[in-house]
């Protein structure tokens, strides 16, 4: 017998509790339009500009489900399926607000509650797209800045955006305590050691990877130099770039 566990999908950003206003259409490219932008997952819940696209969509398969009123978890229920071409083609002087969202292989299901005309029900968007789904991020980071970086062994500086640097912490404790852990690449940083005890291993070089491929991919951070000396050992010259210890 083979028990194989399936990796759940960790997108870079959510959408829940985020309203959505407009739908803006073109060709086969729709763009989801937000009030309140997106939630970057990679950043402890930061909230920033923004919005998602969906290339290639196949409106055949696109459905939006609107239920009369709120049913709670379970029971009957009435209500309609349309296609979500006429539904986008109706929403005007409306919002959707995201409560759910399921991310499947070319295929977004997103459910929450649908507000139109005074009126409010609950509601479920079906989106089927060949193409790439893209997070869009307007948010201006600008700068980088110096950080010295180590791991119970030689103290380093590294170069980050400005935007890590000044809060390096948050950071750096949202790698170490949730993205090794749980990312879509843990399976490089989790041990097992004696036994059943699962342990992960990882260091300043895998943080800045992280920075490059996952976080800040327009901004390279790189290796500045060594101090030659541990993190609790900073020469006075250096003791105002902000430093962490993983």
């Amino acid at each position: 017998m083979t028990r194989t566990i399936f990796d759940k999908i960790n997108p870079p950003y959510s959408l829940h509790d985020m309203n959505v206003i407009a739908f803006e259409v073109d060709g086969n490219t729709i763009a989801m339009k937000t009030q309140s932008g997106m939630i970057k997952t990679a950043n402890l819940s930061t909230q920033v500009d923004g919005y998602v696209e969906f290339h290639d969509v196949d409106f055949d398969f696109c459905y939006v489900y609107i239920y009369n009123g709120f049913y709670g978890n379970v029971g009957t229920f009435s209500g309609e399926k349309i296609f979500l071409k006429d539904f986008i083609e109706s929403f005007e002087n409306a919002g959707f607000s995201i409560m759910d969202e399921n991310y499947g292989y070319n295929r977004v299901c997103y459910t929450g509650f649908l507000s139109k005309g005074g009126a409010m029900g609950e509601c479920t968007i079906e989106i089927y797209h060949k193409g790439d789904m893209v997070f869009v991020d307007e948010t201006e980071y600008t700068g980088m800045k110096e950080v010295i970086l180590s791991h119970d062994s030689e103290a380093m500086i590294y170069l980050v955006p400005a935007e890590v640097a000044d809060n390096l912490d948050r950071y750096c404790w949202d790698f170490a305590a949730n993205w090794v852990w749980h990312g879509p690449e843990n399976g490089k940083f989790l041990k097992h050691f004696g036994g059943n005890q699962l342990g992960a291993v990882f260091g300043a070089p895998d943080f800045i990877n992280y920075l490059n491929k996952w976080v800040f991919p327009d901004y390279h951070s790189k290796l500045v130099k060594g101090l030659g000396c541990y993190g609790h050992e900073i020469p006075e010259e250096y003791r105002n770039i902000p430093i962490y210890n993983f």
